[in-house]
C-alpha cells in the first residue's frame, strides 16, 4: 500500500518505499517488478492515465514523492524544478568516521556538527553501475549542506540539504566527507547491518504552483530506521 502525504486536483505526493523505482528503467522492464506511478495506478485505478512524472529517486531510497495529476501544472513544475525552487530535506544514516574533507570538493565547516560540501561532479568513465565523482571544473556544480543530529559508534545521524540536484550528490558528498552511507555499495558505505541504502527523502517543501501557498510535506522514517535509532 503506497501512504499519500497530500492530494488536490493537481498534485499528489506520495511516500516512495525503499526498493521501488520511481520511473521506469531497464530493471522494470525485465522484471514484474512496478515503478511507483503503476502501483499507484493499481491502488487506485482512478488514478490511470493522470499521473506525470518530475523527479526521481534513487531504487533504494525511501520517501516523498511528487507527481502531478493536471497537464495545468506540468510546465510550472518542470520550471521549480530547473531553478532549485523546492527545499529538500533528506535523513541518512552513515559510517561512524570523523569528518575528513576530500582534496577536490570545497568544504566550509561551520562548527562540529555542521559543514557544507561544494565540488562540480561528472559521471565515472568505465564502471559497471553509473557513478559520480569530484573534478575539478564543469558544468555541474554541487552544493550541500549538512548537519549531525546524534551519533554512537555505528553511525551517525545526518540531515541533509541539498541546494542543487545532481545526480547522487548526497552520496557522493558523503563519501567525500569520509563519511559514507550505511549500505551504499557504490560510494564506499557497506555494511552488514542493513539490507539498503539508508537514505530518507524526509520533507519536501515549495509554493504551489496553481493555489501559491506554501506546502511542507514530511514522510515519516521508515521501519528500518527506526530500528537502528
Amino acid at each position: 500500500m503506497i501512504s499519500i502525504l497530500f492530494e488536490d486536483d493537481y498534485l499528489i505526493l506520495v511516500d516512495k518505499p525503499a526498493m521501488v523505482l520511481s520511473q521506469p528503467s531497464i530493471r522494470s522492464s525485465n522484471s514484474t517488478q512496478l515503478p511507483i506511478k503503476e502501483l499507484l495506478e493499481k491502488q487506485r485505478p482512478d488514478l490511470k492515465g493522470k499521473l506525470f512524472l518530475h523527479h526521481r529517486l534513487d531504487y533504494e531510497t525511501s520517501g516523498v514523492f511528487l507527481m502531478s495529476k493536471s497537464t495545468l501544472v506540468n510546465k510550472a513544475l518542470t520550471e521549480m524544478f530547473t531553478q532549485h525552487r523546492f527545499h529538500k530535506i533528506y535523513r541518512c544514516l552513515t559510517m561512524p568516521h570523523e569528518l575528513k574533507p576530500g582534496k577536490k570538493v570545497k568544504c566550509e565547516i561551520k562548527n562540529e556538527l555542521s559543514w557544507k560540501i561544494n565540488n562540480h561532479m561528472a559521471p565515472a568513465h568505465g564502471m559497471k553501475q553509473k557513478r559520480m565523482i569530484s573534478v575539478k571544473s564543469g558544468k555541474w556544480p554541487a552544493e550541500t549542506e549538512f548537519t549531525v543530529l546524534s551519533s554512537n559508534d555505528q553511525f551517525h545521524y545526518i540531515e541533509a540539504v541539498p541546494k542543487t540536484g545532481r545526480t547522487h550528490q548526497i552520496r557522493q558528498h558523503l563519501q567525500e566527507s569520509h563519511r559514507s552511507i550505511l549500505g551504499d555499495k557504490i560510494y564506499g558505505g557497506k555494511s552488514e547491518n542493513v539490507k539498503r541504502l539508508m537514505l530518507h527523502a524526509f520533507s519536501l517543501s515549495f509554493i504551489h504552483p496553481h493555489t501559491k501557498k506554501k506546502l511542507n510535506i514530511e514522510a515519516p522514517l521508515p521501519k528500518d530506521f527506526l530500528e537502528l535509532l
